[in-house]
Parts: C-alpha cells; sequence; structure tokens
C-alpha cells in the first residue's frame, strides 16, 4: 500500500441529529472516546476522522471490534501488519493518512505564537534558527518544526510523553531530518500547506512519497453511514 492522504473538512452547515445519528453507529469504545471530549467541535472533528477511516479501509466493519489503542492513545487495529493509520485535526480540518508501515501526521492551524512560552519545546538550534527569522517567517518555520515532531512522535505511538526538545528537525531542507537524543532516524518526512494557513506534516518508517491525496465532503460522509445502516436494517 502506497502512502495516501484524505482530508475533510468541518462544515457549519452539519446538523446534530446526523452526527449523533452517525456516532450511534460507532463501536461503543470509539462511541465513548468521541463522546468524551469535552467541546463539541473535537467529537465532530473526531467523528469524521472514523468516517475516513471506515471510507478507506476495505470491509471496515469487520475491523471495528479490532480498533485499540495505545496506553498513550494511538489507534491502530489488531492483526492488521499492513496497515497503518494516524489521524490528526485542527480547527477546521481532519486529516487522515495511511501506509502499509507506521506512520504519524499532524496538522496545525497557523497563529501567531510567543517563542519564550515555547522554547521547551524546541532545541537551542532551532530557537536560535527562529529568532533569526522575520516574524512572519519565523512562525511558519515554528510550526513546521512542531508538526514534524508531533508527527514523528505520534507515529512512534508516544505523543507528548516525550519532550519535543529532546529531538533535533532540519525543516530548512527539502527533504526534513530529524534526530532523536543525538540519533538520526530513519524515516520519510513531507510537510506542506493547505489554504496557507493550515501546516501538515507526515512522517513514516520506509514511507514513499504521498501518493493520493483526496478531499472528501463531510456531510457526505455521515449522510451516507447512515444510508447504509438503514439498507442493512
Amino acid at each position: 500500500m502506497s502512502t495516501h492522504l484524505y482530508l475533510v473538512k468541518v462544515l457549519d452547515s452539519i446538523d446534530d441529529h446526523l452526527i449523533n445519528r452517525a456516532i450511534s453507529f460507532l463501536p461503543p469504545d470509539t462511541r465513548k472516546k468521541i463522546k468524551s471530549f469535552y467541546h463539541i467541535e473535537d467529537s465532530i472533528r473526531s467523528l469524521l476522522g472514523y468516517m475516513m477511516l471506515k471510507k478507506v479501509l476495505p470491509q471496515f466493519d469487520q475491523y471495528t471490534n479490532s480498533l485499540s489503542f495505545t496506553k498513550y492513545g494511538k489507534p491502530f487495529i489488531q492483526n492488521q501488519d499492513l496497515f497503518h493509520f494516524n489521524i490528526s485535526h485542527s480547527k477546521r480540518w481532519v486529516v487522515l493518512a495511511v501506509s502499509k508501515d507506521e506512520i504519524g501526521v499532524d496538522i496545525e492551524y497557523i497563529k501567531p505564537v510567543c517563542f519564550d512560552t515555547m522554547k521547551g519545546a524546541l532545541t537551542e538550534e532551532e530557537y536560535t534558527k527562529l529568532q533569526s527569522l522575520p516574524n512572519y517567517e519565523a512562525v511558519k518555520c515554528f510550526y513546521k518544526i512542531w508538526t514534524v515532531k508531533e508527527s514523528f512522535l505520534k507515529m512512534i505511538g508516544i505523543g507528548l510523553s516525550l519532550s519535543p526538545n529532546h529531538l533535533q528537525t532540519n525543516v530548512y531542507v527539502e527533504e526534513p531530518t530529524i534526530v532523536l537524543d543525538g540519533k538520526q532516524q530513519n524515516v520519510m518526512i513531507q510537510t506542506f500547506q493547505i489554504e496557507s494557513n493550515y501546516q501538515i506534516s507526515v512522517c513514516g518508517k520506509g514511507m514513499n512519497h504521498i501518493q493520493k491525496m483526496e478531499i472528501f465532503h463531510a456531510g457526505k460522509l455521515l449522510r451516507d453511514l447512515i444510508k447504509e445502516k438503514d439498507q442493512t436494517k
């Protein structure tokens, strides 16, 4: 399987009835996790991520009971060694990365940031580099660094349980690299922006360049699920 990327944009027009019906069709553990979010917006983003997963994984329903989470919260499907996925969301966008190898993805909305506040997430070299750039370029560079680190930590399945300042990135070259505690990691990293104010980074072991990128319509994803379930009654 090549590396594929799927995106869906969160729409204001999705009504509560549609959302609640779609959630009701999910496996109990997944439904519980989605409902656990404090903000309804986060529940909707999480729901859309799973809807994309259902769309792209053949016979998804037969695997739903095998959908599990690591102790750090990374979702995976048991006994599917050649199907790996990762989901991320921020503001208006949800992104799903799929590969035959371990993969991580992170998307962040680009907004002003106080570098002194975020200094603990950076190495001294990264912080010095940001300080040398004009503010607008520094902000963009910060989010590239952050999403690269986050996607790597999600790929290895530990999230922010490891402080990002243990990672040294080089995002200023065509093919970014990442070093963990002095050892360069054998991963492929891709970074890009959508809508000019969302930064995405994908990190994978044995990953090829992204072969496919597809954007789904949020309302259609949910309506298709409901229609499918109604037809099987």
